[in-house]
Formats: structure tokens, C-alpha cells, sequence
């Protein structure tokens, strides 16, 4: 039997939350190719994509990527090409691609339409965890309650890079920056056998 993830699509408008019909997608993996467009609600069929067993990512010796990649690029007239690289597929997991369309208008054609590239997932990289361990010496403070913020500011890079700091809601980082830190596969207390939940991946909005 096949092990196999799911890619779903959902295309909307770049700083809106209207979908976009009629985008065609074109996606592109290990061996395949295949085409879809997007309905009035902005979703095309859900594309199944073999992937490596789910026992791999449960596994902290193994060094063999546990998961498939996959490409896509989405396109519509009056709209600037999306083109995203390095999509992660877990088995029995769904990935969320929701490419964000911009307007194609003249004063944004001087603007570079680079392809979004999706860098390998941090465990499998080896490049898990922020950064040096913490001073010895520190004095631990426990909060009386807890304060979730609103905003949070991300480094695009490793502590010492020279990489953007860019502002992301709080909820936006746990779909896209904390998710990225573990696999989806894992299970907690809630999903003993695996999370079994959407893997979100959203675009950044280049203007």
C-alpha cells in the first residue's frame, strides 16, 4: 500500500479574504504533473502526492527525508504568476497551499516576480532550535498568568545572520513558524496517533 499526503489548494486575493476563480494550477513533483483550476470558492480538488512512510518522521535517527516535494505555480490573466518551490507532503497529512494572487497592474511590473522557495524543514536541515544555549546564571521568572500577544516579530535567518526581522500575528506564526519546528506527524496528548490536522502554508504578500 501507497503511502500518500494530500496538497490542497485555496487561492485568494492578495490583502483580502476573497477567493480567486478561475486560477489555473499546474504542480509538479517526483515523476508527475498535473493541472487544476479553482472554483468560485477558490479551491481546487484535493491532489493526493506519494510520500515517504510516516514512520520516518517518527524516527530521531533517521536521516532519509521523511517527506515528499512538490512545486506549483498558479496563474490567472490580470494577475501576477505565483510560483512556489519546495512544498512539504507528509503522509496522512494535508498541506495547505493558499496562494495569495496580486493584481497585475503597471506600476507593479518593474517589481521582480521571484518564485517563493520553501527552505528544507528545520529538523531534517539539522538547524532546529534559536540559537546558543541560555546563560547559566539566569534568574527564571514565571508569569502569574498567561499572555498570548497579538504580534509577534520573526527572524528570517539564524541568530547571527544578517536576515529581515518582519511582524506576524500571533496566529499566523503558530500556523506557519511554530508548525515548522516539528512535523505534523508527531503526536501529543490529544492525537496519540499523529495530529492528523492541516499543514498550512500561505504565501507572503509581495507588493
Amino acid at each position: 500500500m501507497k503511502n500518500t499526503g494530500t496538497l490542497r489548494i485555496q487561492t485568494f486575493a492578495a490583502r483580502q479574504s476573497a477567493p480567486v476563480e478561475g486560477v489555473t494550477v499546474a504542480v509538479q513533483g517526483d515523476g508527475f504533473t498535473l493541472h487544476c483550476i479553482t472554483d468560485a470558492t477558490g479551491s481546487a480538488a484535493d491532489i493526493p502526492v506519494e510520500a515517504p512512510a510516516c514512520a520516518l518522521s517518527l524516527d530521531e535517527d533517521n536521516t532519509t527525508r521523511p517527506y515528499a516535494i512538490v512545486s506549483l505555480t498558479a496563474a490567472k490573466p490580470g494577475y501576477r504568476t505565483v510560483r512556489i518551490e519546495g512544498i512539504q507532503i507528509f503522509a496522512g497529512q494535508v498541506t495547505l497551499a493558499q496562494p495569495q494572487m496580486l493584481p497585475d497592474t503597471e506600476e507593479g511590473r518593474d517589481i521582480p516576480n521571484a518564485p517563493i522557495i520553501i527552505p528544507p524543514h528545520a529538523l531534517f536541515a539539522g538547524s532546529g532550535g534559536s540559537g546558543p544555549q541560555p546563560r547559566e546564571n539566569c534568574t527564571p521568572r514565571v508569569l502569574e498568568q498567561v499572555i498570548i500577544p497579538k504580534n509577534i516579530t520573526v527572524h528570517l535567518g539564524k541568530p547571527a545572520a544578517a536576515a529581515r526581522n518582519v511582524t506576524v500575528s500571533f496566529r499566523d506564526y503558530i500556523a506557519n513558524v511554530a508548525s515548522s519546528e516539528v512535523y505534523p506527524t508527531w503526536a501529543d496528548e490529544n492525537t496519540p496517533t499523529g495530529r492528523q490536522g492541516v499543514f498550512r502554508l500561505r504565501t507572503p504578500i509581495r507588493s
